[in-house]
């Protein structure tokens, strides 16, 4: 199997937990991040990082700080074989055989005078660690396995490190002093992340697991459902009352301020509802199947990226093993089970799938949004593919610590996903939720949030 290093790039720890390798053509992603150096906000994100990725029952997980040595009678043991695996015997799985391989060439190639004897005590050192260290993380049942390390990092717990991401494992060794000593000449495949000053003293502490599942996931709401996406729920205080009028329903005088004139003059660069409803062809609709591949719910995602880069909520995710993706235009329906980068949080997933796409224009946010602006939903609610409904920015709302847009654009169960837009036709956030005992009162995550998650998609 051909691997591809680092094919995002690492900006910190959290990030590391967010990103997803995949097989595509016969060629795995991976990602293999150096973190260099120690702070107390770097062991704050690993405890993150083990409370949410070993409730991740996508992801295989393990941590360790402590890289075990084989003791005499271990040692003669791999040294056999070793002796065995030379000779042609298949000792070995084919997974470790090829990355055992592949560590042994690039350090015969990089140090220079390399004995038979220094060689085999390197194979037997790094077969000891692959079989109690990465027993059970060969990403079977198309979850992701990452691997965390930590305590000595010297040039043998370096290799073992890259020769687990050549066996297809997210790798990352936690560095709090100097990074390895590498023989001269040796191609570095890592990506570095600096998590604070050097410190040899700096200890990391013991792997935590989560005590119980990411509270964050939420139902998804079934394809012929009615109901609003549910994940998002707020009190009422947070939903403000018409202003009373003298004349009017309360639905009327918000019609009045939702449905502004349409043969006003549009200020300049705004584009009219029939072109921007043009845009819904880099919007798609999302198909939920559990992992026996029964239908299980619907939502919508906008493309980000040309190389098949699609964002939508994670409640979209959440409770899916596959996903079909449906294209204007387009009657191929595209399925993938690769979710490479979520926040739970955030309410914010991103998907891929092979085939070349439009991206939409993210919100550069040169002006404040203002309640009253003109927005567009587009989205699939209740399975009914790319609707356009459009309405205005009502409010600004904080919903479990995230600021949101509260708009009236209506939407429905299955518009999760699908992109809010200004009237330029940029991207200002996409539909999460909505509550049911009001009319048109929807909620957006904001740009301000999508922006930094999607970063390294959208080049």
């Amino acid at each position: 199997m051909e691997v591809r290093f680092n094919p995002m790039k690492i900006t910190g720890v959290s990030a590391f937990g967010d990103v997803r390798g995949r097989t595509a053509a016969g060629v795995r992603s991976v990602y293999f991040v150096l973190s260099e150096g120690y702070c107390s906000e770097l062991v704050k994100d690993i405890a993150e990082l083990d409370r949410r990725l070993s409730a991740d029952e996508r992801c295989v997980y393990k941590r360790i700080t402590e890289f075990p040595v084989p003791d005499v009678k271990e040692a003669a043991e791999y040294g056999e074989k070793w002796d065995r695996y030379k000779s042609g015997e298949s000792v070995l799985s084919p997974e470790k055989a090829e990355a055992l391989k592949k560590i042994c060439d690039i350090y015969r190639t990089a140090r220079k005078n390399l004995n038979p004897s220094i060689e085999k005590n390197l194979a037997v050192t790094l077969m000891f660690r692959a079989d109690k260290l990465l027993e059970g993380m060969n990403g079977a049942d198309g979850k992701c396995p990452k691997l965390v390390c930590s305590g000595k990092t010297g040039y043998k717990e370096y290799l073992f490190c890259l020769m687990a991401a050549f066996m297809g494992i997210d790798v990352m060794l936690l560095c709090t002093s100097e990074l390895p000593s590498l023989p001269e000449g040796m191609e570095r495949r890592e990506e570095v992340i600096i998590s604070g000053a050097l410190s040899p003293d700096g200890v990391i502490p013991p792997y935590q697991p989560a005590s119980q599942s990411i509270s964050a996931k939420a139902p998804v709401q079934p394809i012929k459902s009615a109901a609003k996406a549910p994940r998002l729920t707020a009190p009422e205080r947070h939903i403000p009352l018409p202003v009373p009028s003298e004349t009017g329903t309360s639905s009327q005088r918000t019609a009045a301020v939702a449905a502004p004139p349409r043969n006003e003059a549009k200020p300049s660069g705004e584009r009219s509802f029939e072109e921007l409803a043009t845009l819904a062809s880099s919007v798609v609709m999302i198909t939920i199947h559990n992992k026996r591949g029964k239908p299980i719910g619907s939502g919508s995602g906008i493309a980000i990226g040309k190389e098949g880069f699609i964002l939508t909520n994670f409640h979209v995710t959440g409770t899916g093993g596959v996903f079909s993706v449906q294209l204007e235009n387009d009657e191929t329906i595209y399925r993938t089970s690769e979710i490479i980068k979520y926040h739970p949080q955030l309410d914010l997933a991103v998907l891929r799938i092979d085939r070349e796409l439009t991206p939409l224009k993210m919100y550069s946010g040169r002006d404040e949004l203002r309640r009253g602006q003109s927005v567009v939903a587009i989205g699939s609610p209740l399975g009914l593919f790319n609707t356009v409904s459009d309405g205005i920015i009502s409010g600004f709302r904080e919903i479990n610590g995230i600021e949101m847009i509260q708009f009236t654009a209506p939407i429905s169960g299955g518009s999760s996903g699908g992109a809010l837009l200004n009237m330029h036709g940029e991207v200002i956030g996409i539909s999460t939720a909505g509550f049911s005992r009001g009319q048109n009162l929807n909620l957006a995550v904001s740009y301000k949030d999508i922006i930094p998650f999607i970063g390294n998609f959208t080049k």
